[in-house]
Protein backbone atom coordinates (compact mmCIF):
# COMPACT_ATOMS: atom_id res chain seq x y z
CA UNK A 1 0.00 0.00 0.00
CA UNK A 2 1.33 3.49 -1.24
CA UNK A 3 1.00 5.94 1.25
CA UNK A 4 3.32 8.43 0.59
CA UNK A 5 4.19 9.81 -3.37
CA UNK A 6 7.04 12.29 -3.60
CA UNK A 7 7.21 13.89 -6.86
CA UNK A 8 8.71 17.73 -8.11
CA UNK A 9 9.72 18.22 -4.69
CA UNK A 10 6.49 18.09 -3.25
CA UNK A 11 5.16 14.98 -0.66
CA UNK A 12 1.38 14.05 -0.97
CA UNK A 13 0.05 12.10 1.51
CA UNK A 14 -3.21 10.09 1.84
CA UNK A 15 -4.37 7.37 4.67
CA UNK A 16 -7.73 7.07 4.73
CA UNK A 17 -9.66 10.27 6.01
CA UNK A 18 -6.21 11.83 6.36
CA UNK A 19 -4.54 14.28 3.61
CA UNK A 20 -1.41 15.98 3.93
CA UNK A 21 0.83 18.22 1.41
CA UNK A 22 4.25 18.52 2.18
CA UNK A 23 6.67 20.87 0.14
CA UNK A 24 10.08 21.13 0.09
CA UNK A 25 10.31 24.62 -0.06
CA UNK A 26 8.85 25.03 3.14
CA UNK A 27 10.92 23.19 5.31
CA UNK A 28 14.01 24.13 3.72
CA UNK A 29 14.75 27.17 6.12
CA UNK A 30 14.61 24.88 9.00
CA UNK A 31 17.95 23.18 7.72
CA UNK A 32 19.88 26.48 6.65
CA UNK A 33 21.71 26.76 9.79
CA UNK A 34 23.31 22.84 9.57
CA UNK A 35 23.97 22.71 6.19
CA UNK A 36 24.94 24.44 2.97
CA UNK A 37 22.86 22.32 0.96
CA UNK A 38 19.11 23.51 3.10
CA UNK A 39 17.41 22.18 0.01
CA UNK A 40 18.84 18.70 -0.29
CA UNK A 41 18.21 18.46 2.90
CA UNK A 42 14.83 18.96 2.96
CA UNK A 43 14.38 16.78 -0.08
CA UNK A 44 15.97 13.90 2.18
CA UNK A 45 13.80 14.42 4.90
CA UNK A 46 10.51 14.20 2.58
CA UNK A 47 12.10 10.95 1.01
CA UNK A 48 12.83 9.74 4.48
CA UNK A 49 9.35 10.23 5.64
CA UNK A 50 7.47 8.63 2.64
CA UNK A 51 9.81 5.63 2.90
CA UNK A 52 8.70 5.07 6.65
CA UNK A 53 5.10 5.26 5.95
CA UNK A 54 4.95 3.12 2.97
CA UNK A 55 6.99 0.51 4.58
CA UNK A 56 4.73 1.05 7.40
CA UNK A 57 1.68 0.52 5.74
CA UNK A 58 3.41 -2.67 3.59
CA UNK A 59 3.63 -4.62 6.93
CA UNK A 60 0.39 -3.87 7.79
CA UNK A 61 -0.64 -5.18 4.34
CA UNK A 62 1.42 -7.92 4.77
CA UNK A 63 0.47 -8.22 8.03
CA UNK A 64 -3.25 -8.45 7.87
CA UNK A 65 -3.32 -10.83 4.57
CA UNK A 66 -1.40 -13.19 6.48
CA UNK A 67 -4.36 -12.99 8.64
CA UNK A 68 -6.94 -13.34 6.25
CA UNK A 69 -8.53 -10.28 7.77
CA UNK A 70 -9.53 -6.85 5.80
CA UNK A 71 -7.15 -4.23 5.71
CA UNK A 72 -7.21 -1.77 9.01
CA UNK A 73 -7.55 1.42 7.08
CA UNK A 74 -8.01 3.23 10.42
CA UNK A 75 -4.57 1.81 11.91
CA UNK A 76 -2.92 2.95 8.85
CA UNK A 77 -4.49 6.49 9.11
CA UNK A 78 -3.64 6.41 12.96
CA UNK A 79 -0.16 5.95 11.91
CA UNK A 80 0.47 8.20 9.13
CA UNK A 81 -1.39 11.07 11.35
CA UNK A 82 0.97 10.55 14.25
CA UNK A 83 3.96 9.99 12.01
CA UNK A 84 3.45 13.18 9.91
CA UNK A 85 2.96 15.32 13.58
CA UNK A 86 6.17 13.80 15.34
CA UNK A 87 7.92 14.68 11.83
CA UNK A 88 7.29 18.18 12.42
CA UNK A 89 8.22 18.44 15.62
CA UNK A 90 11.80 17.07 15.35
CA UNK A 91 12.31 19.37 11.97
CA UNK A 92 11.28 22.02 14.38
CA UNK A 93 14.06 20.84 16.93
CA UNK A 94 16.63 20.38 13.84
CA UNK A 95 15.47 23.90 13.24
CA UNK A 96 16.62 25.70 16.23
CA UNK A 97 20.29 23.65 16.26
CA UNK A 98 23.70 24.84 14.86
CA UNK A 99 26.00 23.31 12.67
CA UNK A 100 29.34 23.19 14.23
CA UNK A 101 31.01 25.23 11.42
CA UNK A 102 28.74 28.00 13.67
CA UNK A 103 29.33 27.23 16.59
CA UNK A 104 33.01 26.33 16.96
CA UNK A 105 34.79 29.45 15.29
CA UNK A 106 32.62 31.89 16.62
CA UNK A 107 31.76 33.19 19.85
CA UNK A 108 28.73 31.09 19.77
CA UNK A 109 26.75 29.88 23.24
CA UNK A 110 27.93 26.05 22.75
CA UNK A 111 26.03 25.08 25.76
CA UNK A 112 22.35 26.21 24.70
CA UNK A 113 23.17 24.79 20.99
CA UNK A 114 23.88 21.46 22.80
CA UNK A 115 20.86 21.68 24.66
CA UNK A 116 19.08 21.82 21.59
CA UNK A 117 20.93 18.88 19.88
CA UNK A 118 20.17 16.45 22.67
CA UNK A 119 16.12 17.61 21.74
CA UNK A 120 16.79 17.03 18.71
CA UNK A 121 18.19 13.74 19.27
CA UNK A 122 15.05 12.78 21.65
CA UNK A 123 12.78 13.70 18.93
CA UNK A 124 14.11 11.69 16.10
CA UNK A 125 14.13 8.91 18.80
CA UNK A 126 10.38 9.58 19.05
CA UNK A 127 10.28 8.86 15.24
CA UNK A 128 11.59 5.23 15.69
CA UNK A 129 9.70 4.69 18.75
CA UNK A 130 6.40 5.30 17.39
CA UNK A 131 7.31 3.30 14.37
CA UNK A 132 8.53 0.35 16.21
CA UNK A 133 5.30 0.48 18.59
CA UNK A 134 2.49 0.59 15.86
CA UNK A 135 4.13 -2.31 14.34
CA UNK A 136 3.77 -4.45 17.43
CA UNK A 137 0.34 -2.83 18.10
CA UNK A 138 -0.72 -3.67 14.67
CA UNK A 139 1.07 -7.60 14.40
CA UNK A 140 -0.66 -8.03 18.11
CA UNK A 141 -4.39 -7.29 16.39
CA UNK A 142 -3.39 -9.26 13.68
CA UNK A 143 -2.68 -12.14 16.02
CA UNK A 144 -3.66 -11.73 19.41
CA UNK A 145 -2.35 -14.71 19.99
CA UNK A 146 0.75 -14.64 18.48
CA UNK A 147 1.83 -16.34 15.04
CA UNK A 148 2.87 -19.66 14.32
CA UNK A 149 6.45 -19.30 14.62
CA UNK A 150 6.06 -17.71 18.04
CA UNK A 151 5.81 -19.26 21.38
CA UNK A 152 2.74 -20.99 22.63
CA UNK A 153 0.49 -18.08 24.70
CA UNK A 154 -1.80 -20.32 27.32
CA UNK A 155 -4.57 -17.64 26.86
CA UNK A 156 -4.96 -18.96 23.04
CA UNK A 157 -8.34 -21.01 22.57
CA UNK A 158 -6.32 -23.44 20.86
CA UNK A 159 -3.33 -23.86 22.89
CA UNK A 160 -4.33 -27.04 23.65
CA UNK A 161 -4.30 -28.00 20.42
CA UNK A 162 -1.70 -26.58 19.11
CA UNK A 163 0.60 -27.87 21.74
CA UNK A 164 -0.62 -31.85 20.84
CA UNK A 165 0.73 -31.11 17.29
CA UNK A 166 3.91 -29.48 18.25
CA UNK A 167 4.26 -33.07 20.37
CA UNK A 168 3.56 -34.73 17.71
CA UNK A 169 6.24 -33.09 14.96
CA UNK A 170 8.60 -33.43 18.34
CA UNK A 171 8.27 -37.06 18.62
CA UNK A 172 8.00 -38.00 15.07
CA UNK A 173 11.29 -35.69 14.86
CA UNK A 174 12.85 -37.86 17.82
CA UNK A 175 11.83 -41.41 16.37
CA UNK A 176 13.36 -39.84 12.96
CA UNK A 177 16.59 -39.36 14.10
CA UNK A 178 16.96 -42.75 16.38
CA UNK A 179 16.44 -44.35 12.98
CA UNK A 180 19.13 -42.71 11.26
CA UNK A 181 21.68 -42.95 13.66
CA UNK A 182 20.80 -46.83 13.39
CA UNK A 183 21.33 -46.34 9.83
CA UNK A 184 24.62 -44.64 10.39
CA UNK A 185 26.02 -47.11 13.10
CA UNK A 186 25.25 -49.90 10.93
CA UNK A 187 27.03 -48.12 7.59
CA UNK A 188 29.71 -47.19 9.43
CA UNK A 189 30.68 -50.43 10.58
CA UNK A 190 30.11 -51.53 6.60
CA UNK A 191 32.97 -48.85 5.30
CA UNK A 192 30.54 -47.04 3.88
CA UNK A 193 30.83 -43.49 2.30
CA UNK A 194 28.87 -40.26 2.98
CA UNK A 195 26.97 -40.07 0.37
CA UNK A 196 25.93 -43.53 0.13
CA UNK A 197 25.06 -42.51 4.57
CA UNK A 198 23.20 -39.84 3.34
CA UNK A 199 20.76 -41.08 0.21
CA UNK A 200 20.32 -43.95 2.73
CA UNK A 201 19.28 -41.64 5.53
CA UNK A 202 16.97 -39.73 3.25
CA UNK A 203 15.37 -42.74 1.58
CA UNK A 204 14.64 -44.43 4.80
CA UNK A 205 13.93 -41.85 7.20
CA UNK A 206 12.37 -39.04 5.12
CA UNK A 207 14.71 -36.16 6.21
CA UNK A 208 16.04 -33.83 3.85
CA UNK A 209 19.39 -34.32 2.34
CA UNK A 210 20.53 -31.48 4.44
CA UNK A 211 19.34 -32.66 7.78
CA UNK A 212 20.79 -35.76 6.76
CA UNK A 213 24.31 -34.51 5.89
CA UNK A 214 24.51 -32.30 9.45
CA UNK A 215 24.49 -35.59 10.88
CA UNK A 216 26.78 -37.56 8.83
CA UNK A 217 29.45 -35.07 7.38
CA UNK A 218 31.44 -34.22 10.56
CA UNK A 219 32.90 -30.76 11.68
CA UNK A 220 36.38 -30.30 11.90
CA UNK A 221 35.56 -30.48 15.73
CA UNK A 222 33.33 -33.55 15.89
CA UNK A 223 34.15 -37.15 16.53
CA UNK A 224 31.23 -38.87 16.12
CA UNK A 225 28.60 -38.79 13.23
CA UNK A 226 24.58 -39.17 14.27
CA UNK A 227 21.87 -36.71 16.01
CA UNK A 228 21.85 -35.83 19.23
CA UNK A 229 18.20 -35.96 20.71
CA UNK A 230 18.60 -34.84 24.59
CA UNK A 231 17.52 -31.13 23.91
CA UNK A 232 14.27 -32.78 21.70
CA UNK A 233 13.38 -35.01 24.33
CA UNK A 234 13.76 -32.26 27.37
CA UNK A 235 11.71 -30.16 25.10
CA UNK A 236 9.23 -32.73 24.27
CA UNK A 237 8.94 -33.03 28.30
CA UNK A 238 8.06 -30.09 28.95
CA UNK A 239 5.59 -30.15 26.70
CA UNK A 240 3.69 -32.91 28.06
CA UNK A 241 4.14 -30.86 31.58
CA UNK A 242 2.54 -27.72 29.79
CA UNK A 243 -0.44 -30.13 27.93
CA UNK A 244 -1.59 -30.98 31.46
CA UNK A 245 -1.45 -28.31 33.27
CA UNK A 246 -3.35 -25.98 30.71
CA UNK A 247 -5.81 -29.44 31.01
CA UNK A 248 -6.16 -28.92 34.93
CA UNK A 249 -7.01 -25.55 34.44
CA UNK A 250 -9.43 -26.44 31.92
CA UNK A 251 -10.80 -28.86 34.27
CA UNK A 252 -11.59 -26.58 37.48
CA UNK A 253 -12.69 -23.61 35.49
CA UNK A 254 -12.97 -19.96 36.13
CA UNK A 255 -12.76 -19.54 39.82
CA UNK A 256 -12.87 -16.52 42.26
CA UNK A 257 -13.29 -15.46 45.54
CA UNK A 258 -13.56 -12.20 47.61
CA UNK A 259 -10.59 -11.13 50.41
CA UNK A 260 -11.63 -8.60 52.58
CA UNK A 261 -8.51 -6.05 53.12
CA UNK A 262 -8.39 -2.58 54.48
CA UNK A 263 -8.44 -1.23 50.90
CA UNK A 264 -11.69 -2.82 50.74
CA UNK A 265 -12.92 -6.35 49.46
CA UNK A 266 -10.34 -7.48 46.69
CA UNK A 267 -11.45 -10.22 44.44
CA UNK A 268 -9.35 -12.46 43.52
CA UNK A 269 -10.03 -14.43 40.04
CA UNK A 270 -8.40 -17.08 38.29
CA UNK A 271 -10.11 -16.46 34.99
CA UNK A 272 -9.19 -20.14 32.74
CA UNK A 273 -10.71 -18.74 29.63
CA UNK A 274 -7.12 -16.68 29.30
CA UNK A 275 -5.48 -18.38 31.84
CA UNK A 276 -4.86 -15.28 33.58
CA UNK A 277 -5.06 -14.58 37.55
CA UNK A 278 -6.94 -11.29 38.17
CA UNK A 279 -7.05 -8.84 41.22
CA UNK A 280 -10.15 -6.51 41.47
CA UNK A 281 -10.33 -3.58 43.05
CA UNK A 282 -13.42 -1.67 44.04
CA UNK A 283 -11.58 1.48 43.07
CA UNK A 284 -8.74 2.41 41.75
CA UNK A 285 -5.77 1.23 43.96
CA UNK A 286 -3.56 4.16 45.42
CA UNK A 287 0.07 4.60 44.64
CA UNK A 288 2.01 2.50 46.96
CA UNK A 289 -0.63 -0.16 45.86
CA UNK A 290 0.23 -0.44 42.54
CA UNK A 291 3.58 0.03 42.82
CA UNK A 292 3.07 -3.18 44.93
CA UNK A 293 1.71 -4.54 41.67
CA UNK A 294 3.81 -3.98 39.72
CA UNK A 295 6.61 -5.27 41.80
CA UNK A 296 4.60 -8.68 41.74
CA UNK A 297 4.58 -8.66 38.00
CA UNK A 298 1.04 -7.43 37.99
CA UNK A 299 -0.23 -5.26 35.09
CA UNK A 300 -3.32 -3.19 34.43
CA UNK A 301 -5.73 -4.50 31.57
CA UNK A 302 -8.22 -1.72 30.69
CA UNK A 303 -10.31 -4.57 28.81
CA UNK A 304 -10.94 -6.97 31.94
CA UNK A 305 -11.03 -4.10 34.56
CA UNK A 306 -8.08 -5.76 36.69
CA UNK A 307 -4.73 -6.23 37.23
CA UNK A 308 -3.90 -9.40 36.03
CA UNK A 309 -0.63 -11.74 35.24
CA UNK A 310 -0.08 -15.22 34.08
CA UNK A 311 -2.03 -17.91 35.75
CA UNK A 312 0.06 -20.64 37.30
CA UNK A 313 2.15 -21.22 41.03
CA UNK A 314 4.05 -18.07 40.40
CA UNK A 315 0.48 -15.94 39.96
CA UNK A 316 -1.16 -17.40 42.82
CA UNK A 317 1.82 -17.10 45.40
CA UNK A 318 2.15 -13.82 44.11
CA UNK A 319 -1.34 -12.63 44.40
CA UNK A 320 -1.29 -13.79 48.28
CA UNK A 321 1.98 -11.54 48.81
CA UNK A 322 -0.01 -8.11 47.11
CA UNK A 323 -3.00 -8.81 49.59
CA UNK A 324 -0.21 -9.57 52.36
CA UNK A 325 1.64 -6.91 51.64
CA UNK A 326 -1.14 -4.10 51.00
CA UNK A 327 -2.96 -5.29 53.91
CA UNK A 328 -0.29 -5.07 56.26
CA UNK A 329 0.94 -1.63 54.77
CA UNK A 330 -2.40 -0.45 55.12
CA UNK A 331 -2.85 -1.49 58.83
CA UNK A 332 0.67 0.49 60.12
Amino acid sequence: MKIAALENNILAIVAGTFAATIAAEDIEPQFHALTHFPDRRARSELADLAERLNQFGAYVVELWNKACEPIPEPEIEAFARRHVDLTRRYWAAEGRCMNWFITGPARFPVARNEKRMRISDARRADLKAHEAMARKSAKRKAFPHGTDDEPIRSGDPVAMQRIVTRIEELALSIDRMKAANAIIRRMENDLSSEEDMIAAVVAHTGLSTDAAARGIKLAPWQSRRGFTTTNRRAELRRLQQRLAALARMKECGTQSQEVETSAGAVEIKENADIARIQLIFPGKPDAPTRRVLKANGFRWSPSQGAWQRHLNESGRYAAQRVLKTISGANAA
